[in-house]
């Protein structure tokens, strides 16, 4: 893998207590059914079948509702209404999702707000959030085996489309394009997915005059989120609700990279400067969403 590519991990994980997100696209939301309709409620746990507890509602942990979104214009620097999926999201996609009670969350109400576990999530946990440099070489090995496990496990949750909205139903009309993806790299994309540029037609320049992550209200917040949900997700993938994302302080090491070590993101490569050592786990990653030029002339989103 090529050193810069990796490194995009390590942004500062100074996180802080959110309220609750959806997720991008839950694997039982992405049928034609569910798409066609414009309802994302799965049940969470439907004693008496299909459809009698949408969003856990039987249990008080949340409930369907209409998605309202913010109806004022864009400023001037956005002059393409309507052209793009992400305007008012999730819109396009979806007209109802769940709204969870309390410390419930997730995509049917089914999990916890970070910071919270339990059956009712009503255990508070406090989570330490060490100096990556810190560690100790068992707490390096293991938090980098769960990055790697983390790379290669499928998402159990959440799938990726790869095609836009007006083509999600695939040439046959009937047949969603979506995909799995693994847990570490719908982090990625997921990321990818909210700076790419907006799509105007074969044939024409893509806009990238605006960055819907970076160059608006959202960019502190949404990180945070952002790095909350790979947490969790690894936490549910360890079965381990006390696992926390280390930090790195960047400034320590002034000009140079402390973390670049084969123990833990990986030093360079003796032999190209661009790679890292054979010697890291991370030489054997393959990088994603690479092919930037070809999504934005063709329409096509990155897939895993």
């Amino acid at each position: 893998m090529q050193l810069p590519m990796l490194l995009l991990f390590s942004l500062p994980l100074l996180l802080s207590m959110l309220g609750q997100a959806g997720a991008q696209f839950p694997r039982q939301c992405t049928t034609v059914e569910s798409l066609r309709s414009g309802m994302c409620c799965p049940d969470y746990f439907p004693v008496f079948g299909p459809g009698t507890d949408r969003c856990g509602v039987s249990t008080g942990r949340g409930r369907c509702v209409q998605v309202t979104v913010d109806s004022r214009p864009h400023g001037p620097q956005y002059i393409h209404d309507g052209r793009d999926d992400r305007e008012q999201w999730p819109i396009r996609f979806f007209n109802q999702t769940c709204r969870c009670n309390g410390n419930f969350s997730g995509y049917n109400c089914g999990s916890c707000r970070p910071g919270w576990s339990g059956p009712t999530c009503s255990q508070q946990i406090n989570i330490v959030r060490r100096n990556l440099l810190d560690l100790s070489a068992e707490d390096r090995r293991r938090f980098v085996n769960a990055l790697h496990q983390a790379k290669v496990t499928i998402h159990p949750d959440i799938v990726i489309a790869t095609r836009r909205r007006e083509e999600i139903f695939g040439p046959d009309g009937n047949t969603p394009q979506f995909e799995n993806i693994s847990i570490y790299n719908y982090f990625v994309w997921s990321h990818y997915y909210s700076v790419r540029k907006t799509f105007l037609g074969t044939g024409q320049q893509s806009f990238g005059g605006i960055d819907f992550s970076h160059e608006g209200p959202a960019f502190v917040t949404w990180h945070r989120y952002h790095l909350l949900q790979l947490e969790r997700d690894m936490q549910n993938m360890l079965q381990d609700p006390t696992f926390g994302l280390p930090y790195w302080n960047f400034a320590t090491g002034q000009n140079t990279c402390d973390i670049c070590l084969d123990d833990l993101m990986g030093a360079r490569s003796n032999f190209d400067a661009s790679l890292i050592s054979q010697n890291s786990i991370f030489s054997q990653w393959r990088v994603l969403c690479e092919n930037i030029e070809d999504y934005e002339t063709l329409g096509t989103i990155c897939n895993s």
